[in-house]
């Protein structure tokens, strides 16, 4: 049996192929919701939020190098909400994008376990290629998905520096000579270190780090040198293609960069939406080009 292409090489391999390091947010939010996408649909929130997704899909799809869907937007919903969610991601899939689920599980033994099943083995209605997931009950909580996600080709990303001012609470709290995050990046990278790609040299355990901090970005990535980073906070959230620099390794590679909102919801006229998207994807793919080019 051959073994599957881990996460981070194919999604490498996206980058150099469309020049990319965007990775689109879907957020949807019904009451921001376009015309373009509730007409016709007399209410029907599963078929809007498919809708919805699916347009993103293909109108981003040529400046992404990946997607990510926020699952909360659709659990709001209850079960048209999760139904959207699985036909969304199955769309992905038979378009070729990659998909990582925005779902910031963490649990311990087999509830852990049972997360990772749901979203990381294949056959799933809500299988994905790579999931968020939280460090805060420890090395063990997190041992189910790094087995799973290595077996099945898939990648991790772990919560390690986050882009919201709160993050600072906990995050940066001084423990022993370092902080928080720091010591959190620490068992992210021995953690990952058995399942690094002989390819690539990056692990299948990543590592969300935040915009909005970029001198612990700058930090982190010399501590991580093998962690994929997915980087949230820029654009409506502050954060510069400037500020994303010191995510990507010296070759370019190693970091993704996320815009939701303002992809998602661009400023445009009645009935020009999807033209807006198209140029807020293409925007955002430019703006951040230079930001992953080797100095």
């Amino acid at each position: 049996m051959t073994a599957p292409i881990p996460f981070f090489d194919r999604l490498e391999a996206v980058r150099q192929e469309r020049g990319s390091i965007l990775c689109v947010g879907i957020d949807p939010r019904l009451e921001r919701m376009p015309l373009e996408i509730t007409e016709g649909l007399d209410g029907d929130v599963e078929a809007i939020l498919t809708r919805f997704g699916i347009e993103l899909l293909d109108l981003a799809g040529p400046q992404a190098a990946c997607f990510k869907p926020q699952i909360a937007f659709f659990e709001a919903h209850g079960m048209s909400g999760l139904r959207a969610f699985a036909a969304i991601v199955a769309a992905a899939r038979e378009r070729g994008l990659l998909v990582i689920g925005d779902v910031k599980r963490g649990d311990i033994g087999s509830t852990a376990a049972a997360y990772a099943q749901a979203f990381l083995e294949p056959g799933g209605d809500l299988e994905v290629d790579a999931i968020t997931i939280n460090p805060y009950l420890g090395a063990d909580a997190l041992q189910p998905f790094v087995d799973t996600a290595a077996k099945h080709g898939k990648g991790l990303y772990v919560l390690v520096r986050t882009s919201n001012p709160g993050g600072a609470d906990l995050q940066e709290l001084v423990a022993g000579e370092q902080r928080i995050f720091e010591h959190t990046a620490a068992l992210v990278r021995s953690l990952g270190e058995p399942h690094v790609s002989a390819t690539t040299g990056l692990s299948c355990v990543g590592a969300v780090v935040g915009a909005t901090t970029p001198e612990a970005l700058q930090a982190l990535r010399g501590q991580m040198p093998d962690t994929p980073f997915l980087v949230p906070g820029y654009g409506a959230q502050g954060g510069t293609a400037a500020d994303v620099v010191p995510a990507f390794r010296a070759d370019g590679s190693g970091a993704v960069v996320n815009a939701s909102r303002s992809i998602n919801y661009p400023t445009a006229d009645a009935g020009a939406w999807r033209a807006a998207v198209e140029r807020a994807a293409q925007a955002a793919r430019e703006d951040l080009h230079g930001a992953s080019l080797p100095a």
